[in-house]
C-alpha cells in the first residue's frame, strides 16, 4: 500500500508522529534530536535520525520474524517508518541484564555488575513526573494496565531479552539494559515506540564499554551497530 504523509500529530523526545491516508496507520519520523541514553543524556550528532530509523527497521523485523508482534509496517524514507496506530499503555517496561545507570544509584549495586537474573522494571510514562519506577500493584491500582495486559508484557520482554542478547552477541556487544514500551490494537498488545541506542545500553563484550569514545563521538556506536546488524541479517 502506497501511503502518503499528511499532518503533524504530535512531536516526542526522539520522533515526531504524522498522519497517513491511512485512518489505520502513521508515520514515525526520527529526527536528530539529542537525547539518548534513556534520555539521561543529551548529545546531538547530524544523521542521527537515518540510524536510528534503519536500526529500528532491522530489530522491529526481527521482533516479526521470531512471531513476536509489533506496530512496525515498513520503511517509509530513510529517516521513518509505517507503523500501526495503537494506544500505547502508560508503563515503560525496563529490562536489565547488568547494573548499570539508575539501578545502580538505587541500590547501591557497582555499575556493570553482571545480575544473577535478569530484571524487569517497570516505570510510569509520565515526563512530568520523570517516568518514576513502580510496581504492579502501583499499575493496577492507578489503571495503568490489567494484569493479564502486564503478564503479557513481561512475557514478550523476557523474550525481546533473549532475542536481542542472541544477535547482539553476534557482532560483538552484550545487551547491558533496554526499555520496551507497549500498545494495544484492537485485542492484542504489540511492541511499539523503537528498539535503538536511544532506549538501549549495548556494551562491548570485552571491554563493558559503548563504543563512542567516552562520549565523544556517539555516533560512531550508531554507525557501528547498524553496520555490523546489516552484515548479519543480509
Amino acid at each position: 500500500m502506497a501511503y502518503q504523509k499528511g499532518q503533524l500529530i504530535s512531536e516526542g523526545k526522539t520522533k515526531r508522529i504524522w498522519s497517513t491516508s491511512s485512518d489505520r496507520h502513521v508515520i514515525a519520523e526520527f529526527y536528530d534530536d539529542p537525547t539518548m541514553y534513556h534520555a539521561k543524556k543529551k548529545q546531538y550528532f547530524e544523521g542521527k535520525g537515518v540510524l536510528c530509523n534503519k536500526i529500528n527497521a532491522l530489530f522491529m523485523k526481527l521482533l516479526e520474524q521470531n512471531g513476536i508482534n509489533t506496530h512496525f509496517v515498513e520503511t517509509f524514507s530513510e529517516n521513518s517508518c509505517v507503523v500501526r496506530k495503537a494506544d500505547m499503555v502508560p508503563v515503560e517496561v525496563v529490562v536489565r541484564n547488568y547494573a548499570a545507570g539508575s539501578m545502580c544509584r538505587r541500590l547501591g549495586i557497582p555499575e556493570k555488575t553482571k545480575l544473577k537474573s535478569t530484571v524487569l522494571e517497570f516505570c510510569y510514562k509520565n515526563d512530568q513526573l520523570d517516568d518514576p519506577v513502580i510496581n504492579e500493584y502501583h499499575a493496577y491500582a492507578m489503571r495503568l494496565c490489567t494484569q493479564e495486559e502486564m503478564n503479557v508484557m513481561c512475557y514478550q520482554a523476557t523474550r525481546v531479552n533473549k532475542l536481542l542478547c542472541d544477535i547482539m552477541d553476534q557482532i560483538g556487544f552484550v545487551v547491558a539494559d533496554f526499555k520496551l514500551e507497549f500498545g494495544r490494537i484492537r485485542n492484542w498488545l504489540v511492541i511499539g515506540d523503537e528498539i535503538t541506542p536511544n532506549v538501549a545500553r549495548f556494551w562491548d563484550k570485552d571491554t563493558l564499554k559503548r563504543i563512542d569514545n567516552d562520549g565523544q563521538n556517539p555516533e560512531l556506536e550508531y554507525q557501528i551497530i547498524l553496520e555490523r546488524l546489516q552484515k548479519l541479517l543480509k
